[in-house]
């Protein structure tokens, strides 16, 4: 692997390659560095402008688009696919993902261009109908015809798991749109990969027409103020820490829609029954494993904070020590395609976590940051680092009732892992109205079975609590003149 890898702006089908008289080169994340063209000297190829150039997309039937999909995806194996390769590498150096956990994501790639998943998506989420053509209102309502159109967005992605950058292409395409993706430090060649492969495919689909990929500095205003403007850009989606979300808020103008994919923070919620016998310890211990340690605790669904339904006396905070021991335990036994020990220590946690282990009246401390471990309160609060928590470190609470920790609840948190199944009714619909956007289990005993039930979902549900390929669309109404008998109609249902 080369000390700096180029990588080229993506720009509707060119490939723009970094020469010596245009170069920029950047560091990534990791001691990784790579060389690109300047994107200050691309605004023109990476935005559209013209917003009726989308017009060749528009009339494409979403069944070809999503056979053109479905076609790529088979050249999206990670053995078979140069480009692929190359970010793949470059990923282990500038990510935080392990070997094992980061092939196994690449792995998934060309499942998640599945044509039939790819058509239920569109049809559950818009219609395709909508999206190939203007439908009727029905009777007394001919006269009103809607369409979803497609619009010019600009996707800021998020690093921590590779899927984002193919995901990101699949929303665009099937919501017929322009996008360009501004790829993050930590992944900045997958959605560059993705992109050069759908060229191979077709350099003149529609499809491949409609996409631009390049690499920028986040936060850098005079590249961000040129793009975010109402005459280049209609939707932004942006992923990632609050700072790069407040960033572009700052060129926002009415005209321009942000979906913000802010970060978000989750968590598991025990049952008194598990820690009535040794085989529900060990049951909910491992669940907890799982959902905390898949891909080293870098995603917004991992848990880090655990709440049990226990009182605090002696005796439950030494069954809540046990607990927790058998979840280092578990954190070990993962298999490396969804978890391993981590490559460095995380210093600033172990800092937080040396100190609160001297308060032992407060606090019981197990483990490190390097395989794994826990905090447990022994009162009903969370420690005051919980969101610095990484490294597969989870934070245990006793409390007397499940349905109090819905005051730590908000529009931040994702996920909730469940254990037993026997709670989740009682906790549903008051969690729903807090702010939890998913609540899984955590049951069932078994590693991957647990950790492929929680990432397998039907086509379309909702991610983050909104539907983004619905706010990704442009909704018109074409309203036409009424006859006198419809207009009547209209007026007595009224």
């Amino acid at each position: 692997m080369p000390s700096s890898v180029d990588i080229p702006i993506i720009a509707r089908g060119r490939i723009i390659l970094p020469t010596d008289g245009d170069a920029v080169e950047f560091k990534g994340r990791g001691g990784a560095a790579f060389r690109s063209p300047d994107p200050h000297r691309h605004i023109q190829d990476l935005v559209l402008g013209n917003a009726a150039l989308l017009a060749d997309l528009n009339a494409a039937k979403v069944a070809d688009i999503v056979d053109f999909l479905a076609e790529a995806g088979k050249r999206l194996r990670l053995e078979d696919n140069a480009w692929l390769q190359e970010s793949f590498a470059l990923a282990l150096q500038a990510g935080g993902l392990a070997e094992p956990i980061l092939r196994g994501v690449y792995d998934q790639l060309p499942y998640m261009f599945d044509g039939c998943a790819l058509t239920a998506l569109a049809d559950q989420t818009i219609g395709i109908a909508y999206l190939d053509g203007w439908v009727s209102g029905g009777a007394p309502y001919d006269n009103v015809r809607v369409r979803a159109v497609g619009t010019r967005q600009l996707h800021i992605t998020a690093g921590n798991v590779p899927v984002v950058a193919a995901l990101t292409v699949i929303r665009g395409a099937l919501t017929k749109s322009d996008i360009l993706i501004k790829s993050p430090s930590n992944d900045p060649l997958t959605a560059n990969a993705i992109a050069r492969t759908l060229i191979d495919l077709d350099p003149a689909h529609p499809v491949v027409k409609h996409i631009a990929v390049a690499y920028w500095k986040g936060g850098d205003e005079a590249m961000e103020s040129q793009i975010v403007r109402t005459s280049r850009i209609d939707k932004i989606t942006a992923w990632g820490g609050m700072s790069s979300v407040k960033h572009i808020q700052k060129f926002l103008s009415p005209g321009i829609d942000l979906t913000a994919l802010n970060p978000k923070y989750s968590m598991s919620m025990i049952g008194a029954d598990a820690l009535a016998s040794e085989a529900a310890m060990d049951e909910a211990a491992l669940g907890v494993a799982v959902i905390s340690g898949f891909y080293n605790q870098t995603a917004c669904a991992n848990t880090r904070v655990v709440y049990v339904e226990s009182g605090t006396d002696e005796a439950d905070i030494e069954r809540l020590v046990q607990f927790g021991r058998r979840i280092v335990a578990a954190f070990a036994a993962l298999p490396p395609v969804i978890s391993t020990p981590a490559e460095t220590r995380n210093r600033d946690l172990e800092a937080e976590l040396e100190a609160v282990s001297l308060e032992d009246d407060f606090y019981h401390v197990e483990g490190d940051t390097l395989t794994g471990g826990v905090v447990i309160s022994k009162f009903p609060d969370r420690v005051d680092f919980y969101d610095q928590l990484n490294n597969r470190v989870v934070n245990i609470v006793p409390v007397p009732d499940l349905l109090d920790v819905a005051k730590w609840c908000d529009d931040t948190t994702q996920t909730v892992g469940i254990y037993p199944e026997t709670i989740r009714d009682r906790l549903l619909d008051t969690f729903s109205l807090v702010g939890v956007q998913r609540m899984v289990s955590l049951s069932g005993g078994d590693s991957m079975q647990i950790f492929h039930d929680m990432h397998t979902l039907p086509p379309g549900m909702p991610h983050d609590g909104i539907e983004p390929l619905r706010r990704n669309v442009r909704w018109v109404i074409d309203h036409r003149p009424a006859s006198h008998e419809a207009s009547a109609l209209g007026i007595a249902a009224e």
